[in-house]
């Protein structure tokens, strides 16, 4: 059976000890400054734009449709798993206007906005690969892929996902394999597999561990 294509980043599954990711997440400010969207499932980084509420800032690894990789040694902070309305105070004040009904699906280019991140170190995600991680690839590293996401009248998920583009054991590659995802609509070893990983070059971790 022939996998489908549904890119939509970076989803926390459980802790390398095995227990369930429960939804723990931290306040990230994304600054104004900041020209490239943000969409639930991305993955982050520190941004070089200064906070202005105290929260540290981030961006998004990733441009559009550019994808990360080994060479860029990128420090990664963890994946966006929730975007904060923007009339909405994360410190608790009242604020101006009303709270709209439909909560953002994403951050809009250039917008001061919250988002919530899941920065622990330990996490494993489920991705999509870009075309088929291979079983002898477990245990390798990778870089993260990136197509065009889709904001406004669309999805508004992200585009991130796994690249297959040669995963091997350099230590500063973004991800680690760690396994394929134990579903029943994911054929193992076919094109646009859901695969496991954990951050290989996390901001709070390690910076980077070779692949086996």
């Amino acid at each position: 059976m022939a996998n489908v294509s549904r890119v939509n980043g970076f989803r926390p599954v459980k802790h390398l000890n095995g227990s369930p990711y429960n939804g723990q997440a931290n306040i990230y400010e994304v600054p104004a400054g900041e020209a490239i969207p943000v969409f639930i499932g991305d993955l982050v980084k520190l941004s070089d734009s200064d906070s202005t509420a105290g929260y540290p800032a981030v961006e998004s690894v990733s441009t559009a449709t550019t994808a990360v990789t080994g060479n860029a040694a990128v420090a990664i902070v963890g994946c966006v798993v929730g975007i904060v309305n923007s009339k909405l105070d994360v410190d608790g004040k009242m604020t101006t206007g009303s709270v709209s009904l439909d909560i953002p699906i994403y951050r809009p280019a250039s917008t001061k906005q919250f988002v919530l991140v899941a920065d622990a170190p330990d996490i494993i995600f489920e991705a999509e690969a870009a075309a088929a991680v291979a079983l002898t690839d477990v245990g390798l590293n990778a870089d993260i892929s990136s197509a065009a996401q889709t904001a406004g009248g669309g999805t508004g998920t992200s585009g991130q996902g796994v690249s297959t583009t040669a995963p091997s054991t350099v230590a500063t590659r973004p991800l680690q394999i760690v396994g394929i995802s134990k579903k029943v609509d994911n054929e193992p070893a076919a094109a646009y597999n859901k695969v496991l990983v954990r951050i290989n070059t996390h901001q709070y971790g390690a910076a980077g561990l070779a692949g086996l």
